[in-house]
């Protein structure tokens, strides 16, 4: 039975090994630009696919550690989820391979990086965001966080439960966060806060923007971001 930490450091395993695979292709594509960006938008799907099974696996496997953890009452068995994020994610693919029409064809492979590591790792997120909202026994998730910016450390802290059924994972560029189940049998954390669920939307006005980053700012000052 694996620990939140140790599901997440699985995790990590399975993005990094779909970008090294990514890369290998990068690395063996030839040709014009043209030709080389027609390969990355026919491979690439593919390769996240692959990964994506592995990533969402581990999700519904660590689920249902959590539920068994956390003895939660009612019976329920957690199902990997993997949305259709084909057109989204040749977009992406296509902004990666811009630079190789460029005369310093550079930063191909950090693009490139970015977008497998998000696009694989996000099933493992929506495995557990869409079970619990599922699941009778579920009161919301934690932010399972590496610390590494001021977001996720802000995100994260308090152990704060997003009880909120529409409340939104935020991700960044190579943001390797996690997700974790909360049930009604477990003593669970506080709340997330009014600042935490409004830093987690998609969108956000000028002024919101502009508090956030106050915010971020004059509290976790210590983290970069």
């Amino acid at each position: 039975m694996l620990t939140a930490v140790e599901s997440k450091a699985a995790l990590t395993l399975v993005t990094g090994k779909a970008v090294e695979t990514t890369m290998s292709l990068l690395a063996r594509a030839s040709g014009s630009p043209e030709q080389q960006r027609a390969l990355l938008l026919e491979a690439t799907p593919d390769v996240v696919a692959y990964y994506s099974f592995g990533s969402s696996a581990l999700a519904a496997d660590f689920y249902d550690d959590e539920r068994e953890r956390q003895a939660a009452p009612r019976r329920f068995v957690a199902e990997p989820v993997i949305l259709d994020r084909t057109e989204k994610l040749r977009r992406a693919v296509a902004w990666a391979s811009e630079p190789l029409f460029t005369d310093t064809p550079t930063g191909v492979e950090s693009r490139l990086a970015e977008v497998v590591q998000l696009e694989t790792a996000r099933p493992y997120r929506d495995t557990i965001l869409t079970n619990r909202r599922r699941d009778p026994s579920a009161v919301g998730w934690q932010r399972v966080s590496s610390g590494g910016c001021k977001l996720c450390r802000m995100l994260a802290d308090r152990g704060a439960v997003y009880t909120d059924s529409t409340a939104r994972f935020a991700t960044h560029g190579h943001c390797r966060c996690s997700a974790q189940p909360v049930f009604s049998s477990s003593d669970y954390g506080e709340e997330a806060s009014a600042m935490q669920y409004m830093a987690s939307r998609k969108r956000r006005s000028p002024a919101q923007q502009a508090a956030l980053r106050n915010y971020l700012n004059t509290n976790y000052s210590d983290f970069p971001g």
